[in-house]
């Protein structure tokens, strides 16, 4: 098969090349820039296409011999405030990769979203999220088989979740003011999500669903924290922030460079990401947090 990946330069994308790479499957990775990423050339199955995935026109030139179309394509956070940003990436890109299925009669779709994706959602990430979800499951059925992920935080080695905390804790080594403590999560683990997708690609009872993807723990954001400390063998308290103080550092992170938080992620963390998984993932962050993070 010609499997084409959107987003494949980043987190869930490498992990889902390295999987794919395996495989007698031809791979192709579109990207914005092909230079930075050439990483990835060393597996002899997969390609590097230079294009913009948001022009329809360049999207279905670079699809036409695709058998299955996946969609990693998502960001936590924007230049500005508006929601534009989340716009763009997510509901806007659903349309134009339904565009390009569409015309080249792309027959499979794997879209990853998130858990707790809602156009009625408290925050532009979940709201944007659920408009791509509503878009593609409206409209997409007709022509393609859709299978959506809705997981919750996905972590591993080189997560952007764990390692930030971790990165954070270098640089606060004492005592750490922590926004939206009890915002709870089921973290999942990257390995296993990976092996879920392209388990999902060929099996037909997965066809035009949506699963909701949750890991076999559920932890309040300080417990996760309290562990990375804990594995990283350091003696900095947490400091739990109240909503009021929670709000307030959202909106001063806003303007800090790479927004480690924003009042977008506040808004998202005011719903809890845990769920009844539809699917059993084993790994939790005891088991796998030893394995990746500096500790000392």
């Amino acid at each position: 098969m010609n499997i084409t990946i959107l987003g494949g330069t980043g987190f869930v994308g490498l992990s889902l090349i390295n999987y794919l790479a395996k495989t007698k499957n031809n791979i192709s990775v579109i990207t914005r820039n092909r230079e930075e990423n050439k990483k990835i050339l060393v597996y002899p199955n997969v390609s590097l296409v230079e294009a913009n995935v948001h022009n329809l026109e360049e999207l279905t030139e670079h699809t036409k011999k695709t058998d299955v179309l996946i969609n990693l394509i998502g960001i936590l956070n924007e230049r500005g405030h508006s929601g534009r940003g989340f716009r763009k990436a997510h509901s806007d890109l659903a349309r134009i990769i339904l565009g390009a299925c569409k015309a080249n009669n792309i027959k499979r779709l794997l879209h990853m979203s998130a858990l707790n994706a809602d156009p009625k959602g408290p925050s532009h990430y979940l709201r944007t999220k659920g408009e791509a979800e509503s878009y593609l499951m409206t409209y997409g059925k007709r022509f393609s088989n859709i299978t959506i992920f809705r997981p919750s935080v996905i972590f591993g080695k080189n997560d952007s979740f764990i390692l930030r905390f971790s990165k954070l804790l270098d640089f606060v080594p004492f005592l750490f003011p922590l926004a939206c403590h009890n915002a709870k999560f089921a973290p999942v683990f990257i390995n296993e999500l990976t092996e879920f997708m392209v388990n999902t690609i060929n099996d037909s009872k997965s066809f035009n669903r949506i699963y909701n993807l949750c890991g076999p723990k559920v932890y309040s954001l300080k417990e996760i924290l309290e562990l990375i400390i804990q594995t990283k063998n350091i003696n900095t308290k947490v400091i739990p922030l109240s909503n009021f103080l929670s709000k307030t550092q959202a909106t001063i992170m806003e303007f800090v460079p790479g927004k480690p938080f924003s009042v977008d992620n506040y808004n998202s963390c005011k719903r809890d990401s845990f769920c009844e998984s539809d699917y059993n993932f084993y790994s939790d962050l005891e088991t796998i947090i030893p394995t990746y993070i500096n500790f000392k």
